[in-house]
């Protein structure tokens, strides 16, 4: 996940782009945001690295981000679906597994 990061910040600058973690590794999300907010960041999207929404996405992550919108009323936090929502993402996997099977 550190590497992704890395290349969209290359993409979209360091400024713009973090990693937060669910538990175990800092920073946390709520630590993302708290920093984004003392820096006067006004919006945020949040990508769940995640394959489907159901599950650890509708449990943990999307509480968690109501949480945060009420701590940072002053910010517009978006989640966005998780990974597997996207076409793109589908179609990537596609070939992957299509042209490393061959």
């Amino acid at each position: 996940m550190e590497r992704l990061t890395a290349s969209i910040q290359a993409e979209l600058g360091e400024n713009r782009v973090r990693l937060a973690y669910m538990e175990c590794s800092p920073p946390s999300l709520m630590d993302v945001v708290s920093e984004a907010a003392r820096a006067g960041v006004a919006d945020i999207r949040v990508l769940p690295l995640f394959l489907a929404d159901e599950g650890h996405v509708d449990r943990n992550i999307r509480p968690l981000v109501e949480d945060i919108r009420r701590a940072h009323r002053t910010i517009q936090i978006d989640l966005l679906p998780a990974l597997g929502h996207y076409q793109q993402f589908r179609e990537l996997i596609c070939d992957i597994a299509v042209n490393e099977a061959r």
